[in-house]
């Protein structure tokens, strides 16, 4: 996700600098609960630990102030039990809002608090390549449940400009960063399959701690 310089100074002429990033690394999700049910029925435990890909943009107003969102997709792990295959992932999206606290040449310090929505899905299905005419004989090979609810984002960004080019209206280039927080769900709603409520689910953890890369680009006005 890099801007070029022209692009980049047309979103920071009037609020100071922008940026977008490609942003990746590892989340927790605490799924403990759901463990217990699929062992009570014989399948595998999944893993609380997921692999996180998204991006996002914030632009600094007037250099202090930090304004923008992001969305991330968390991949979890497949497992097998017997014929069957099952697989677990989940989601969100925030909208941030916070502050820079310290800014040192080209590096930024800020916190920031985030909020939005997230969903879970867990997936069970055959693991098998049926035929045409099986498929339309017994249709119901898998199922998928899912849950969501609104989450809040707690969390740290530093980030590094790399200057690349500038001209008389401002400097264009790329950014490096990590994020770290904490991510919490104090709002979920029951499961569901196609639409239609599941009554006695497991309550899902939505949240836990997390580290992340960013890597982008982004331009600032002079």
């Amino acid at each position: 996700m890099l801007f070029s310089l022209s692009s980049a100074q047309n979103v920071t002429k009037k609020v100071g600098s922008g940026r977008g990033y490609f942003i990746t690394g590892w989340s927790t999700l605490d799924v403990t609960k759901l463990n217990d049910r699929l062992t009570s029925h014989g399948y595998p435990e999944f893993s609380n630990s997921f692999i996180s890909i998204g991006g996002g943009g914030h632009v600094f107003i007037k250099n202090k102030l930090v304004i923008g969102g992001q969305g991330h997709t968390l991949i979890g792990s497949e497992k097998m039990s017997g014929s069957l295959k099952s697989t677990i992932s989940a989601g969100y999206g925030v909208f941030d809002i916070g502050y820079i606290v310290y800014s040192r040449k080209d590096l930024n310090i800020y916190p920031l608090l985030g909020f939005g929505g997230g969903g879970l899905a867990l997936k069970i299905a055959e693991d098998s390549s049926p035929a045409f005419d099986d498929i339309l004989a017994n249709p119901k090979r898998s199922v998928e449940l899912n849950c969501g609810g609104f989450v809040l984002n707690l969390s740290l960004g530093i980030d590094y400009f790399v200057k690349m080019g500038e001209d008389e209206e401002g400097v264009g280039g790329l950014v490096f960063g990590l994020q770290g927080g904490y991510m919490l769900a104090p709002i979920t709603h029951d499961w569901k399959i196609d639409e239609n409520d599941v009554n006695g689910g497991p309550e899902i953890g939505f949240g836990g701690p997390y580290v992340k890369v960013m890597i982008g680009g982004g331009g600032r006005s002079k």
